[in-house]
């Protein structure tokens, strides 16, 4: 993205280290003398930052060391093999090496070509056990296995009436589709991917329909174009309101996200938060100005207690509490936030991609501090629009290579 938004046509151990831990706990371990001591940070049964010179680690880190060297055990079982190829894991001649740990193996899985039929991918939703993809220039929705990533399936043609797909939400039992280009909603059954129906014209009003929310009842959908928000009945998909105008201060509406009571929507060009009543739809007020530095704030993430929202212009991303009132704005130093698309949370950390910076941030959620940004080797990030959550991985989608980057870590 520049000047001008760029459509995004468009949520088992996570890593929290960089890629040449592997390669330096690995060779350190093997060469080093009993006087040698490495020092780490360990965190859920997970050790990060190993090296052989002391350091300070990451809020809510264990600081840990040992000797290269220390009294001989019993013979176990081998470990587990790295794949020929990976970087830190092979022999010189380029023979599989056992790994000190598993989650010293594998940092990150890029999954494109071939059957997937990748095409601009930006929207992602998880649905307990696989992983759905909008594809806005293929007019398709893949769906992966949420276990290793391997293609299912590609729905296109026929009745799905996909148009520019680009947001995805799951109800527990369906997939909704946000058809950018098409204005319309496709509604999917989760079990096979069977089309279930469309959704357009009167009186739905969708007009460049982006983001769509489900409140555990309805589905609230933002119409880029129309500045206005659309409920429906997950039930049945029939119309429940729109809302648009008066105090609503929409101004090309983008995000959204559900607290609990509240629906929450991000206004790209309104530089703006509206906060609405989830049980009505009433407007509660409209968040803007001062401290909140919203610059073309984008996705929009609820944690359990705040709100985060990115600031695609503005390179930051906001922090407010449920109520509203602003907590802080996060920039600058470290985070290396560039153009910042979506924001996902899992359970203790949030993870923004970064369209431009080809990079993914991770943050603390207890107190905004950055934990490390995730860029270059193996996870083959193209302008990552979108993000989601399996309760494991992270899964990323790479509008400008056609690609899906799965991260693990271990939160």
């Amino acid at each position: 993205m520049h000047i001008r938004h760029i459509p995004r046509w468009a949520l088992v151990p996570i890593l929290l280290f960089p890629a040449f831990g592997a390669g330096l706990a690995v060779s350190a371990a093997a060469s080093g003398s009993s006087s040698t001591t490495f020092y780490a940070c360990l965190h859920n049964g997970t050790l990060s930052k190993v090296s052989t010179s002391a350091h300070t680690c990451p809020y809510g880190y264990k600081k840990v060391s040992w000797n290269a060297v220390g009294p001989q055990g019993i013979q176990g079982s081998r470990g587990p093999m790295g794949a020929t190829g990976s970087p830190g894991v092979n022999g010189k001649d380029g023979s599989p090496v056992a790994c000190i740990l598993e989650t010293l193996c594998a940092w990150a899985s890029n999954f494109s070509g071939g059957s997937y039929g990748f095409n601009e991918p930006s929207g992602i939703a998880f649905d307990g056990a696989h992983l759905w993809v909008t594809n806005g220039n293929g007019a398709s929705v893949t769906e992966l296995a949420a276990s290793d990533g391997s293609w299912v399936q590609t729905l296109s043609g026929g009745s799905y009436g996909f148009n520019g797909p680009y947001a995805i939400a799951f109800d527990g039992t369906h997939l909704w589709v946000t058809n950018d280009l098409g204005s319309s909603v496709t509604e999917l059954n989760a079990s096979d991917g069977s089309w279930v129906r469309t959704l357009s014209g009167a009186p739905y009003g969708f007009n460049r329909p982006r983001g769509i929310g489900f409140d555990g009842t309805h589905l609230w959908v933002t119409n880029y174009a129309g500045s206005s928000v659309t409920e429906l009945n997950a039930s049945d998909g029939s119309w429940v309101r729109t809302l648009s105008g008066g105090s609503y201060g929409f101004a090309d509406p983008y995000g959204i996200a559900f607290d609990g009571a509240f629906v929450w929507v991000t206004n790209f060009n309104g530089n703006s938060v509206t906060e609405l009543n989830a049980a009505n739809g009433n407007w509660i007020h409209t968040l803007s100005g001062g401290s909140y530095a919203f610059n073309w704030p984008d996705g929009i993430a609820f944690d359990g207690a705040h709100l985060w929202v990115s600031n695609s212009l503005g390179n930051s991303v906001t922090e407010l509490n449920d109520s509203g009132s602003w907590v802080r704005t996060l920039s600058g130093g470290p985070y290396g936030f560039n153009r910042p698309s979506s924001i996902a949370f899992d359970g203790t950390h949030l993870w923004v991609p970064n369209q431009v910076g080809n990079s993914v941030t991770e943050l603390h959620a207890s107190d905004g501090s950055w934990d490390q940004t995730l860029a270059g080797g193996s996870f083959g990030f193209s302008s990552p629009v979108g993000i989601a959550f399996d309760g494991a991985h992270l899964w990323v989608p790479n509008s400008f290579n056609s690609s899906v980057t799965e991260i693990f870590s271990a939160g």
